[in-house]
């Protein structure tokens, strides 16, 4: 289909005609026959890099042209949700509005009201629809890409519920890789079905044993016998490749590996690139690693990156400067960083039941990346087997058909909070009205057995009643209770919440760090580090010796709960090693962390710290308890002792700033109103920037505003420019 011929908007068409596009792939034509133009549900499974984004942008667009009101765009990254809101920022030329929201999980984000294009993590808008943000009335059209993830334990069920919400008000367009049962699917959503295989460039599939490589066709390729020849000769024909490992210290240690076999391919000025891009990593130890391999070519790519490596990691491997990229499948949920040569060194994986196959569909996602639209005629995806059978990796991941998608209702922290939010926040006011709603759910659709529902639901209501989340009142209706409404909005498992009221009169007569921590470290929401053997007794040291600090008691060694519970120590010392100001550098070490490992920890701790103030608030809280707390949370928040508290309340005074202020003398914002310029440009890390911001803060004016003066009774409403205060 030409673009001249889709029944859309002409301003639709003409934009996309600008991005040089004049004909449609197959399945993008016919995804966009199906009826989705006219307000038909639709599932469209096809591989990737054939188009879906397209699909969703020409649905998105003409509907909101034609119809007005609003489209959410689901993604399960917060980098995915970035990197799809700068592509369809191009639509604002035609005057939609187009928003990215991902972070505070406890606002109704009202200002989204403005926005036509709303680009969300499920997980943001589940918190936003529990919040009743009046504008989500509007959403006309809901987009959820990788569908395919309603099958993943830890967010299937986010996604799952915000469909069955949204089905009876909006029209769903769901975006998947080739999943085992999209049939199965498409029938729950009341949908139409798009499957196709066809690529925008052609994959060739293979598996490579001791130098062979043998191909889905037959064909036989012969290399020396070690995998990584494979890399080399994809660099050699001008190309890039991704290496797929099971764990981040394979990562790690194949392209230190490859580096120094692909730096004799790079050009000088490549080289010299490289060096720079190096070099302007901030230095810790994975960075410091990192920084070795990037210099010759070749990257790293997992989850303990910190963001903005990873952003520089991506953007140098589109622009073909990193030749190589070795990453965990991570990299394949979703980020656009297709290459022509696709390796998969692992296809096991270890996890709590020993060394198990990877999915087929989750190999699959990561052969899909074989293959640059515009740049390549074909992609070769190849899974190198080490020990195993060729044939059996040939005959299940390449010939075999990726698993069916099952509902993760059956996560029964998932089931506990939706339930609770659906009583609170969605005004279900009886069980039976609950039964009725959850017989709209995936889940229901693929058992059909509404006595097991039923046993599921109440055993969690009784747990909401009996823990008064909820009540009942004579004629057996729900009655939300502040305690349960809290706890929903908060978006926390009902039992971090009740972990958290059982702990306030111990936390009441003893408010300390280290107990915080560990009662936090303690709830499902919290994921913590896992104790290594060797450290196990020296975090039991620990716990003893912090005892009194405590509010729950040390379990035995024998005890089930020990393991866990020496996690939790573990985790409750690295927060208070960052709010005594331990160097980064030193946490990394300490605790054989990556920076990313950190992010997520005080990421997590962070909004559970809010959490636990919120709820605080509802049982009569004593006014210095309820300080302590807070001032404890801004201390988690910049990583600062107490003394710092006063600074880091400043606009962009973080935790070294703060400190490089406070030894510098300026110890009170007072100290700050009082200097003079040119002092506070003598602090490390304190530049103009900072500088006008503090100055806004105080109230004191910018360049170009009076030279009156100043008044020195009310330094706080000085004015004068810069200049006047560098004399």
């Amino acid at each position: 289909m030409r673009i001249e011929e889709l029944p859309v908007d002409e301003r639709v068409k003409r934009i996309i005609r600008e991005r040089g596009i004049e004909e449609l792939y197959p399945p993008q034509a016919k995804a966009l026959k199906s009826g989705v133009l006219e307000g038909k549900n639709l599932v469209l499974a096809i591989p990737t890099a054939s188009g879906k984004t397209l699909v969703s942008e020409i649905v998105m667009v003409n509907k909101l042209l034609r119809e007005g009101g609003k489209a959410i765009y689901l993604v399960p990254l917060k980098a995915l949700a970035e990197e799809k809101y700068r592509e369809f920022k191009a639509w604002e030329v035609l005057g939609l509005r187009v928003a990215v929201t991902t972070g505070d999980y406890d606002s109704t984000d009202e200002w989204l009201g403005k926005y036509d294009i709303i680009v969300a993590t499920a997980e943001k808008f589940d918190s936003l629809l529990r919040h009743g943000s009046s504008w989500i009335r509007d959403v006309k059209l809901v987009v959820a890409d990788e569908v395919h993830l309603i099958g993943s334990y830890d967010r299937g069920a986010t996604l799952e519920m915000i469909l069955s919400h949204m089905l009876d008000k909006a029209q769903i367009l769901a975006l998947s890789a080739t999943v085992g049962n999209a049939e199965e699917l498409a029938e729950w959503l009341n949908a139409e079905l798009v499957v196709s295989d066809w690529r925008p460039v052609e994959l060739r599939k293979g598996v490579f044993s001791h130098g062979q490589l043998f191909w889905e066709d037959g064909k036989i390729d012969r290399y020396p016998s070690s995998w990584d020849s494979l890399v080399v000769d994809a660099i050699k024909k001008g190309k890039q490749a991704l290496v797929f490992v099971n764990t981040r210290r394979s990562a790690e240690k194949e392209a230190v590996s490859l580096a120094s076999k692909v730096y004799r391919l790079l050009t000088k000025p490549e080289q010299r690139k490289l060096e720079e891009l190096a070099e302007s990593l901030e230095s810790n130890p994975t960075n410091d690693r990192l920084r070795e391999a990037l210099k010759k070519g070749v990257a790293f790519h997992h989850a303990g990156l910190g963001r903005s490596e990873r952003t520089v990691i991506e953007d140098a491997f589109r622009e073909g400067l990193i030749k190589v990229i070795t990453a965990t499948p991570t990299l394949s949920a979703g980020i656009n960083l297709p290459a022509f040569r696709v390796i998969i060194r692992d296809t096991k994986r270890y996890s709590n039941f020993g060394w198990v196959d990877i999915p087929v569909l989750e190999v699959q996602q990561m052969m899909g990346r074989a293959g640059r639209p515009k740049y390549d005629k074909r992609g070769e995806a190849i899974i190198v087997a080490k020990t195993e059978d060729p044939k059996k990796l040939m005959e299940r991941y390449v010939f075999g058909k990726p698993e069916k998608l099952f509902s993760m209702l059956s996560n029964e922290s998932a089931f506990r909070g939706q339930i609770l939010a659906l009583i609170t926040n969605f005004g279900i006011g009886n069980f039976r009205e609950l039964i009725e709603f959850l017989e709209r759910t995936f889940y229901f659709h693929q058992r059909s057995d509404t006595s097991q529902l039923e046993w599921k639901a109440k055993e969690i209501v009784y747990f909401l009643i009996e823990n008064e989340f909820i009540d009942l009142d004579l004629n057996d209706h729900f009655m939300p209770l502040p305690f349960g409404r809290r706890t929903s909005q908060l978006y926390i498992d009902p039992l971090t919440a009740k972990k958290f009221r059982d702990a306030f009169p111990k936390l009441e007569k003893n408010p300390n760090p280290f107990g915080i921590f560990q009662l936090i470290a303690s709830t499902p929401d919290m994921g913590t580090l896992n104790a290594r053997r060797k450290e196990m007794e020296d975090y039991l040291d620990l716990a003893y010796e912090m005892e009194e600090k405590l509010y729950v008691n040390i379990p035995y060694w024998e005890d089930y709960a020990f393991q866990s519970f020496i996690n939790e120590v573990k985790t409750a010392k690295i927060l208070l090693d960052w709010i005594n100001e331990v160097p980064e550098t030193r946490i990394y070490d300490t605790y054989n962390i990556d920076p990313g490992d950190l992010y997520r920890i005080l990421e997590l701790a962070d909004w559970l710290m809010y959490s636990l103030i919120e709820l605080y608030k509802l049982f009569e809280p004593k006014e210095e308890v309820l300080a302590y707390l807070r001032n404890l949370h801004l201390r988690l928040r910049h990583g600062v002792r107490e003394e710092l508290l006063e600074l880091v309340r400043l606009p962009n005074i973080g935790r070294k700033r703060a400190r490089a202020l406070y030894n510098a003398g300026f110890r009170t914002q007072e100290d700050i109103i009082r200097a003079k310029v040119s002092e506070l440009l003598a602090v490390e890390g304190i530049g103009m920037k900072v500088i006008e911001g503090l100055f806004r803060h105080f109230g004191v004016e910018l360049p170009g505003a009076s030279k009156k003066g100043t008044d020195e009774r009310n330094p706080k409403k000085r004015r004068g420019t810069l200049d006047d205060f560098l004399r």
